[in-house]
């Protein structure tokens, strides 16, 4: 991985940007009750009625789409914008949006079993987004002298930091944030990475 190739953001995350923002974008322009419907029926809740319902776990995937408002998209399009580039060689064209959609698919389902039986809906790609990250401990870190590859410690150390930071999220918001999903995502991206990425020529012996 050529570290000193320019900053761009890859055009597979620009499309997503794109629709994750078009989406906002018409929530903003409907009218309250069917802005209303719109969360209703792509967020992700498998408990509507007060029991378990497998028809809505199709909002698992569509979920990631809808978000609570323009900050809650904002922090979530910063980290995308800052991750992808480093993720998207290994991930390159639509291996980048199903992994992203796998990740955010796992940290739903995560949310859902830990607050099983809760009725609320799950809005946000929150747990796509730390999906990204957890590919991020293969390839945006390195071992303790700067350049070698990072050891089992190493990557311990990564996970503990994202972790601590996702209890900062879950802390500051106020019991609106699901720690359960990025947590999903995450371990959901520590999990796939190695099973679909492309590995690049000479990556694996690079320094």
């Amino acid at each position: 991985m050529n570290t000193n190739e320019p900053f761009a953001v890859p055009n597979a995350a620009v499309r997503l940007l794109v629709v994750l923002a078009a989406v906002q974008l018409i929530r903003e322009i409907l009218a309250p009750d069917l802005d209303a419907l719109m969360v209703y029926y792509m967020g992700f809740s498998v408990f509507r009625q007060g029991a378990f319902d497998p028809v809505w776990l199709y909002g698992s995937i569509t979920h990631v789409l809808v978000h609570s408002g323009w900050w809650h998209l904002l922090a979530n399009a910063t980290w995308i914008i800052i991750v992808s580039p480093q993720i998207f060689p290994h991930l390159p064209g639509m291996r980048l949006i199903s992994f992203f959609a796998l990740t955010g698919t796992a940290g739903a389902l995560c949310h859902a079993c830990v607050n099983w039986g809760t009725a609320g809906i799950l809005v946000g790609a929150s747990g796509a987004v730390f999906g990204l990250l957890g590919a991020g401990a293969y390839v945006m870190i390195r071992g303790r002298d700067g350049s070698s590859r990072p050891t089992g410690k190493d990557i311990l150390q990564y996970v503990l930091l994202i972790m601590i930071v996702n209890v900062g999220y879950a802390a500051f918001g106020g019991g609106t944030v699901s720690w359960e999903a990025h947590a999903g995502g995450f371990f959901a991206g520590l999990v796939l990475f190695p099973v679909i990425r492309h590995r690049l020529p000479g990556w694996g012996n690079s320094p």
